[in-house]
């Protein structure tokens, strides 16, 4: 009687499983979206080329990340966004979620 019950149940605790592991990802992901961002704008702000900025970016973010950088009046913005999708054989059945993260920095004088 109790193997049919763990029976019934083992599928609903696999998808909570699936479901914890894939909220710790996409926490992960925007973590690593908001330090790429801070990273990228301290470059730019320390009067870095463009392509070094991106490429400070994209070491940080997770593979695959759009990264925008725009300047105005002496103050420098970056965003970074990706999609994470679900792990496992679901992934690419079900949406995937943007996480993204910015950052301002003041350009240096100089």
């Amino acid at each position: 009687m109790v193997t049919a019950e763990i029976a019934a149940g083992f599928p609903a605790l696999v998808l909570v499983l699936f479901m914890a592991i894939w909220a710790i990802t996409i926490a992960v992901g925007h973590l690593r979206c908001s330090d790429a961002a801070r990273e990228a704008a301290r470059a730019a702000a320390r009067g870095e080329d463009l392509a070094v900025v991106r490429e400070v970016a994209a070491e940080s973010a997770p593979s695959g990340a759009d990264v925008v950088i725009d300047e105005v009046d002496g103050t420098i913005e970056v965003r970074v966004s990706t999609r994470m999708a679900m792990p496992g054989p679901l992934g690419d059945t079900l949406p995937a979620p943007t996480v993204s993260g910015h950052s301002v920095a003041l350009a240096e004088a100089g």
